[in-house]
Protein backbone atom coordinates (compact mmCIF):
# COMPACT_ATOMS: atom_id res chain seq x y z
CA UNK A 1 0.00 0.00 0.00
CA UNK A 2 1.16 3.47 -0.49
CA UNK A 3 2.96 4.75 2.55
CA UNK A 4 5.52 7.66 3.05
CA UNK A 5 9.02 7.56 1.88
CA UNK A 6 10.21 7.34 5.55
CA UNK A 7 8.13 6.33 8.18
CA UNK A 8 8.67 9.14 10.56
CA UNK A 9 9.54 12.96 10.25
CA UNK A 10 12.71 14.41 9.34
CA UNK A 11 14.44 15.36 12.46
CA UNK A 12 14.03 19.57 13.11
CA UNK A 13 17.13 21.06 11.73
CA UNK A 14 19.24 22.44 14.34
CA UNK A 15 21.38 25.50 13.76
CA UNK A 16 24.81 23.65 12.37
CA UNK A 17 22.13 22.09 9.76
CA UNK A 18 21.39 25.48 8.66
CA UNK A 19 24.50 26.54 7.98
CA UNK A 20 24.82 23.66 5.01
CA UNK A 21 21.17 24.82 3.74
CA UNK A 22 22.46 28.42 3.35
CA UNK A 23 25.22 27.66 1.65
CA UNK A 24 23.51 25.13 -0.48
CA UNK A 25 21.19 27.80 -1.40
CA UNK A 26 23.76 30.46 -1.73
CA UNK A 27 25.55 28.07 -4.68
CA UNK A 28 22.33 26.89 -6.31
CA UNK A 29 22.72 23.21 -5.26
CA UNK A 30 20.17 21.12 -3.78
CA UNK A 31 20.40 19.90 0.05
CA UNK A 32 17.87 17.37 2.21
CA UNK A 33 17.73 17.01 5.70
CA UNK A 34 19.40 13.77 6.35
CA UNK A 35 17.51 10.60 6.38
CA UNK A 36 19.00 8.54 10.30
CA UNK A 37 18.44 5.40 11.64
CA UNK A 38 17.88 8.18 15.18
CA UNK A 39 13.91 8.60 16.34
CA UNK A 40 12.27 11.20 15.91
CA UNK A 41 9.16 9.77 17.78
CA UNK A 42 8.81 6.86 20.07
CA UNK A 43 9.09 3.40 18.56
CA UNK A 44 8.76 0.30 21.23
CA UNK A 45 10.16 1.19 24.36
CA UNK A 46 12.34 3.28 22.52
CA UNK A 47 12.19 7.17 23.41
CA UNK A 48 12.76 9.93 20.52
CA UNK A 49 15.61 11.64 20.34
CA UNK A 50 17.02 14.41 23.15
CA UNK A 51 19.24 16.18 20.89
CA UNK A 52 22.06 15.91 23.58
CA UNK A 53 24.58 15.22 20.34
CA UNK A 54 26.58 12.04 22.24
CA UNK A 55 25.74 9.82 19.57
CA UNK A 56 29.43 8.71 18.68
CA UNK A 57 29.28 7.62 22.33
CA UNK A 58 26.41 5.85 22.72
CA UNK A 59 22.64 6.65 23.59
CA UNK A 60 21.29 6.82 26.68
CA UNK A 61 17.78 6.38 25.49
CA UNK A 62 17.81 3.95 22.88
CA UNK A 63 16.69 6.70 19.93
CA UNK A 64 19.61 5.81 18.24
CA UNK A 65 19.11 2.51 16.51
CA UNK A 66 21.97 0.74 16.10
CA UNK A 67 22.71 -3.18 16.00
CA UNK A 68 22.93 -3.10 19.53
CA UNK A 69 18.92 -2.49 20.10
CA UNK A 70 17.74 -3.58 16.44
CA UNK A 71 19.57 -6.71 14.84
CA UNK A 72 21.22 -7.86 18.14
CA UNK A 73 17.94 -8.44 19.87
CA UNK A 74 16.45 -10.02 17.05
CA UNK A 75 18.58 -12.53 16.48
CA UNK A 76 18.76 -13.46 20.21
CA UNK A 77 15.13 -13.83 19.90
CA UNK A 78 15.60 -16.47 16.89
CA UNK A 79 18.32 -18.47 18.91
CA UNK A 80 21.61 -16.75 17.80
CA UNK A 81 24.32 -17.22 20.57
CA UNK A 82 26.16 -14.07 21.47
CA UNK A 83 29.98 -14.92 22.46
CA UNK A 84 31.54 -11.43 23.41
CA UNK A 85 35.08 -11.14 23.84
CA UNK A 86 35.85 -13.83 21.62
CA UNK A 87 38.94 -13.62 18.77
CA UNK A 88 38.67 -15.60 16.01
CA UNK A 89 41.58 -17.14 15.49
CA UNK A 90 41.14 -19.39 11.89
CA UNK A 91 39.22 -20.96 9.86
CA UNK A 92 39.17 -25.12 9.66
CA UNK A 93 38.42 -26.66 5.94
CA UNK A 94 38.52 -30.18 4.64
CA UNK A 95 38.80 -30.26 0.80
CA UNK A 96 36.64 -27.67 -0.47
CA UNK A 97 34.27 -27.05 2.49
CA UNK A 98 35.04 -25.24 5.83
CA UNK A 99 34.33 -27.17 9.01
CA UNK A 100 34.20 -24.37 11.83
CA UNK A 101 35.69 -21.53 13.65
CA UNK A 102 38.89 -21.62 15.59
CA UNK A 103 38.46 -19.17 18.70
CA UNK A 104 39.55 -18.14 22.19
CA UNK A 105 37.77 -16.82 24.73
CA UNK A 106 38.08 -16.95 28.45
CA UNK A 107 41.52 -18.05 28.10
CA UNK A 108 41.01 -20.87 26.56
CA UNK A 109 40.60 -21.96 23.19
CA UNK A 110 37.47 -23.45 21.45
CA UNK A 111 36.05 -24.88 18.07
CA UNK A 112 32.85 -24.08 16.94
CA UNK A 113 31.44 -26.67 14.16
CA UNK A 114 29.02 -25.52 11.51
CA UNK A 115 27.58 -26.19 8.18
CA UNK A 116 28.33 -22.69 6.90
CA UNK A 117 30.44 -20.06 8.51
CA UNK A 118 29.76 -16.26 7.58
CA UNK A 119 33.13 -13.98 7.74
CA UNK A 120 31.79 -9.96 8.46
CA UNK A 121 35.33 -8.82 10.13
CA UNK A 122 35.45 -6.00 7.78
CA UNK A 123 37.40 -4.65 5.31
CA UNK A 124 40.89 -5.44 7.55
CA UNK A 125 40.20 -8.41 9.65
CA UNK A 126 37.78 -10.06 7.20
CA UNK A 127 41.03 -10.80 4.62
CA UNK A 128 43.44 -10.72 7.63
CA UNK A 129 41.66 -14.08 9.02
CA UNK A 130 40.96 -15.38 5.27
CA UNK A 131 44.79 -15.10 5.22
CA UNK A 132 45.26 -16.51 8.51
CA UNK A 133 43.71 -19.44 7.40
CA UNK A 134 45.80 -21.06 4.88
CA UNK A 135 46.53 -24.67 5.00
CA UNK A 136 48.57 -26.91 2.51
CA UNK A 137 45.71 -26.94 0.24
CA UNK A 138 45.19 -23.40 0.46
CA UNK A 139 48.67 -22.08 0.67
CA UNK A 140 47.08 -18.23 -0.56
CA UNK A 141 44.71 -18.62 2.62
CA UNK A 142 40.73 -19.49 2.04
CA UNK A 143 38.79 -17.80 -0.60
CA UNK A 144 41.89 -16.77 -2.43
CA UNK A 145 42.58 -18.76 -5.66
CA UNK A 146 42.37 -15.33 -7.51
CA UNK A 147 44.87 -14.06 -5.69
CA UNK A 148 42.45 -10.80 -4.49
CA UNK A 149 41.81 -11.25 -0.84
CA UNK A 150 42.82 -8.23 0.57
CA UNK A 151 43.48 -6.14 -2.59
CA UNK A 152 41.29 -3.28 -3.73
CA UNK A 153 41.44 -1.70 -0.46
CA UNK A 154 39.04 1.71 -0.20
CA UNK A 155 38.84 4.60 2.54
CA UNK A 156 36.36 6.89 1.59
CA UNK A 157 37.27 10.04 1.98
CA UNK A 158 36.15 12.54 4.99
CA UNK A 159 37.71 15.62 4.81
CA UNK A 160 36.34 18.83 6.61
CA UNK A 161 36.02 21.92 6.41
CA UNK A 162 35.57 25.15 9.44
CA UNK A 163 34.63 28.04 10.12
CA UNK A 164 33.25 30.63 12.41
CA UNK A 165 30.06 32.22 12.61
CA UNK A 166 29.15 35.54 14.14
CA UNK A 167 25.81 33.67 15.45
CA UNK A 168 26.22 31.13 18.13
CA UNK A 169 25.72 27.46 16.19
CA UNK A 170 26.01 25.24 19.81
CA UNK A 171 26.43 22.69 17.02
CA UNK A 172 26.33 19.84 19.73
CA UNK A 173 22.65 19.82 19.99
CA UNK A 174 21.30 16.73 17.66
CA UNK A 175 22.63 14.01 15.68
CA UNK A 176 25.87 15.64 14.16
CA UNK A 177 25.05 15.17 10.58
CA UNK A 178 21.43 16.80 10.33
CA UNK A 179 21.59 18.20 6.74
CA UNK A 180 23.48 17.53 3.18
CA UNK A 181 24.29 17.81 -0.23
CA UNK A 182 24.64 15.12 -3.01
CA UNK A 183 24.94 17.28 -5.49
CA UNK A 184 28.40 16.48 -6.72
CA UNK A 185 27.58 13.16 -6.43
CA UNK A 186 25.47 13.20 -9.69
CA UNK A 187 26.17 16.94 -11.54
CA UNK A 188 29.52 16.26 -13.72
CA UNK A 189 30.27 19.99 -14.44
CA UNK A 190 33.78 21.25 -13.97
CA UNK A 191 34.98 18.08 -12.58
CA UNK A 192 38.00 16.72 -13.22
CA UNK A 193 37.63 13.75 -11.12
CA UNK A 194 35.89 10.42 -11.66
CA UNK A 195 33.30 9.47 -8.93
CA UNK A 196 31.32 11.64 -6.43
CA UNK A 197 30.94 13.03 -2.94
CA UNK A 198 28.49 14.56 -1.39
CA UNK A 199 28.50 16.41 2.15
CA UNK A 200 26.88 16.73 5.27
CA UNK A 201 27.00 19.49 8.92
CA UNK A 202 29.20 18.43 11.54
CA UNK A 203 29.00 18.88 15.43
CA UNK A 204 31.91 17.49 16.78
CA UNK A 205 31.95 17.19 20.83
CA UNK A 206 34.11 19.68 23.04
CA UNK A 207 37.01 17.20 23.23
CA UNK A 208 37.10 15.89 19.81
CA UNK A 209 37.13 19.70 18.91
CA UNK A 210 39.96 20.19 21.16
CA UNK A 211 41.95 17.43 19.27
CA UNK A 212 41.29 18.48 15.48
CA UNK A 213 42.77 21.98 17.23
CA UNK A 214 45.87 20.55 18.94
CA UNK A 215 46.49 18.73 15.22
CA UNK A 216 46.63 21.87 13.94
CA UNK A 217 49.63 22.61 16.98
CA UNK A 218 47.47 24.77 19.37
CA UNK A 219 48.14 24.59 22.84
CA UNK A 220 48.21 26.16 25.83
CA UNK A 221 46.74 29.17 25.90
CA UNK A 222 46.05 29.59 22.02
CA UNK A 223 44.02 26.26 22.37
CA UNK A 224 41.93 27.58 25.61
CA UNK A 225 41.40 30.64 23.22
CA UNK A 226 40.22 28.65 20.35
CA UNK A 227 38.12 26.59 22.39
CA UNK A 228 36.28 29.51 24.10
CA UNK A 229 34.68 30.28 20.48
CA UNK A 230 33.35 26.57 20.37
CA UNK A 231 29.89 27.62 20.67
CA UNK A 232 30.41 29.82 17.52
CA UNK A 233 31.87 27.01 15.12
CA UNK A 234 30.13 24.89 11.88
CA UNK A 235 32.14 23.00 9.85
CA UNK A 236 31.38 20.84 6.51
CA UNK A 237 32.56 16.83 5.65
CA UNK A 238 32.61 15.17 2.57
CA UNK A 239 32.21 11.18 2.05
CA UNK A 240 33.93 10.52 -0.84
CA UNK A 241 34.36 7.94 -3.41
CA UNK A 242 37.81 6.66 -3.84
CA UNK A 243 38.68 4.20 -6.98
CA UNK A 244 39.63 0.70 -6.40
CA UNK A 245 43.05 -0.54 -7.06
CA UNK A 246 45.53 -3.32 -6.25
CA UNK A 247 48.23 -1.91 -4.42
CA UNK A 248 46.18 -0.45 -1.66
CA UNK A 249 45.60 -3.73 0.24
CA UNK A 250 45.71 -5.64 3.65
CA UNK A 251 48.64 -8.49 3.88
CA UNK A 252 49.89 -10.22 7.28
CA UNK A 253 53.17 -8.61 9.04
CA UNK A 254 55.84 -10.14 10.78
CA UNK A 255 54.37 -8.46 13.71
CA UNK A 256 52.38 -10.12 16.19
CA UNK A 257 49.18 -9.81 18.36
CA UNK A 258 48.36 -11.06 21.91
CA UNK A 259 47.21 -13.89 20.71
CA UNK A 260 50.51 -14.74 18.63
CA UNK A 261 49.07 -13.99 15.15
CA UNK A 262 50.32 -11.87 12.35
CA UNK A 263 48.49 -8.57 12.62
CA UNK A 264 47.50 -7.04 9.48
CA UNK A 265 49.64 -5.01 7.56
CA UNK A 266 47.72 -1.68 5.40
CA UNK A 267 49.45 -0.43 2.55
CA UNK A 268 47.43 2.42 1.21
CA UNK A 269 48.08 5.76 -0.70
CA UNK A 270 45.78 8.78 -2.24
CA UNK A 271 46.31 8.79 -6.06
CA UNK A 272 45.81 11.61 -8.46
CA UNK A 273 42.17 11.38 -8.99
CA UNK A 274 41.83 11.39 -4.54
CA UNK A 275 43.64 14.53 -4.60
CA UNK A 276 41.64 16.17 -7.22
CA UNK A 277 37.99 15.66 -5.63
CA UNK A 278 39.69 16.68 -2.18
CA UNK A 279 40.66 20.17 -3.77
CA UNK A 280 37.59 20.22 -5.54
CA UNK A 281 35.67 19.65 -2.11
CA UNK A 282 37.31 22.09 -0.40
CA UNK A 283 37.54 24.96 -2.99
CA UNK A 284 33.10 23.84 -2.80
CA UNK A 285 32.73 23.80 0.72
CA UNK A 286 34.15 27.22 1.27
CA UNK A 287 32.50 28.98 -1.10
CA UNK A 288 29.13 27.55 0.94
CA UNK A 289 30.69 28.37 4.60
CA UNK A 290 31.42 31.85 3.27
CA UNK A 291 28.18 32.19 1.86
CA UNK A 292 26.54 30.45 4.93
CA UNK A 293 28.18 33.81 6.97
CA UNK A 294 31.46 31.93 8.09
CA UNK A 295 34.63 33.53 8.61
CA UNK A 296 38.17 32.49 9.54
CA UNK A 297 37.73 29.02 7.50
CA UNK A 298 40.42 26.11 7.38
CA UNK A 299 40.54 23.12 6.11
CA UNK A 300 41.18 19.38 7.66
CA UNK A 301 43.25 17.43 4.99
CA UNK A 302 43.71 13.86 6.37
CA UNK A 303 40.71 12.06 7.47
CA UNK A 304 39.08 9.17 5.61
CA UNK A 305 35.91 6.62 6.84
CA UNK A 306 34.50 3.90 5.56
CA UNK A 307 36.39 0.52 4.49
CA UNK A 308 35.28 -1.12 1.20
CA UNK A 309 36.91 -3.82 -0.77
CA UNK A 310 39.75 -6.93 -0.08
CA UNK A 311 36.77 -9.69 -0.59
CA UNK A 312 35.34 -8.32 -3.90
CA UNK A 313 32.21 -9.09 -5.21
CA UNK A 314 31.91 -10.57 -8.57
CA UNK A 315 30.94 -12.32 -11.90
CA UNK A 316 34.35 -14.26 -12.47
CA UNK A 317 35.88 -16.35 -9.86
CA UNK A 318 39.46 -15.36 -11.56
CA UNK A 319 39.37 -10.96 -10.92
CA UNK A 320 36.66 -11.61 -7.36
CA UNK A 321 36.58 -13.43 -4.50
CA UNK A 322 32.63 -13.80 -3.67
CA UNK A 323 29.72 -14.01 -6.37
CA UNK A 324 26.64 -12.21 -6.19
CA UNK A 325 25.24 -13.99 -3.20
CA UNK A 326 28.44 -13.14 -1.29
CA UNK A 327 29.44 -17.05 -1.55
CA UNK A 328 33.51 -17.44 -1.82
CA UNK A 329 33.71 -19.22 -5.47
CA UNK A 330 36.56 -21.69 -3.73
CA UNK A 331 34.25 -22.96 -0.90
CA UNK A 332 30.52 -23.61 -1.48
CA UNK A 333 29.92 -22.92 2.45
CA UNK A 334 31.91 -20.07 2.75
CA UNK A 335 30.50 -16.53 2.95
CA UNK A 336 31.79 -12.99 3.55
CA UNK A 337 29.32 -10.64 4.35
CA UNK A 338 30.73 -6.96 4.85
CA UNK A 339 31.84 -3.72 3.53
CA UNK A 340 34.85 -5.90 2.27
CA UNK A 341 32.87 -7.50 -0.69
CA UNK A 342 32.16 -4.20 -2.02
CA UNK A 343 33.72 -4.07 -5.53
CA UNK A 344 33.52 0.14 -5.60
CA UNK A 345 32.24 2.25 -3.08
CA UNK A 346 30.19 5.10 -3.56
CA UNK A 347 29.69 9.10 -2.33
CA UNK A 348 27.45 8.45 0.45
CA UNK A 349 27.62 6.55 3.61
CA UNK A 350 27.65 2.60 3.34
CA UNK A 351 25.69 1.05 6.24
CA UNK A 352 22.66 0.60 5.01
CA UNK A 353 24.22 -1.29 1.69
CA UNK A 354 26.03 -3.06 3.86
CA UNK A 355 22.58 -4.36 5.91
CA UNK A 356 20.86 -5.00 2.88
CA UNK A 357 23.25 -6.99 1.85
CA UNK A 358 23.23 -9.04 5.16
CA UNK A 359 19.82 -9.60 4.61
CA UNK A 360 19.44 -10.75 1.05
CA UNK A 361 22.88 -13.40 2.46
CA UNK A 362 20.82 -14.21 5.09
CA UNK A 363 17.47 -15.84 3.06
CA UNK A 364 20.18 -17.06 0.52
CA UNK A 365 21.77 -19.15 2.75
CA UNK A 366 18.41 -19.82 4.40
CA UNK A 367 16.97 -21.10 1.08
CA UNK A 368 19.56 -23.64 0.33
CA UNK A 369 19.74 -24.92 3.49
CA UNK A 370 15.88 -25.49 2.98
CA UNK A 371 16.27 -26.81 -0.07
CA UNK A 372 19.01 -29.43 1.73
CA UNK A 373 21.95 -27.66 -0.69
CA UNK A 374 23.84 -25.78 1.58
CA UNK A 375 26.97 -27.53 0.55
CA UNK A 376 26.52 -26.87 -3.46
CA UNK A 377 27.06 -24.07 -5.54
CA UNK A 378 23.21 -23.38 -6.53
CA UNK A 379 22.08 -20.50 -8.03
CA UNK A 380 19.36 -18.11 -6.15
CA UNK A 381 15.94 -19.17 -8.48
Amino acid sequence: PPRPRYPYRAHELNAAALVLARGAEALGIDWTPTPLATLSAPRGRAHPCVYRGFCIAGCATNAKQSALVTWIPRAVAAGAEVRDLAMALRIEAEGERVTGVHYRRDGRAHFQRARNVVVAGYAIETPRLLLLSANGRHPQGLANSSGLVGRYLMAQLNQASWGTMDDEVRWYKGPPSLSLTEHWNYADDGKDFFGGYCWMSQGPLPVEWARKLAARGLWGDALKREMARYNFQAGLKIVGETLPRADNRVTLADERDAFGLPVARVTYAYDDNDRRMIRHAFAQMAQSLEAAGARDIWHEQDDTCHLAGTARMGDDPATSVVDADCRSWDMPNLWICDGSVFPTTGGVNPSLTIQAIACRTADRIRALVARGEGHARARWR
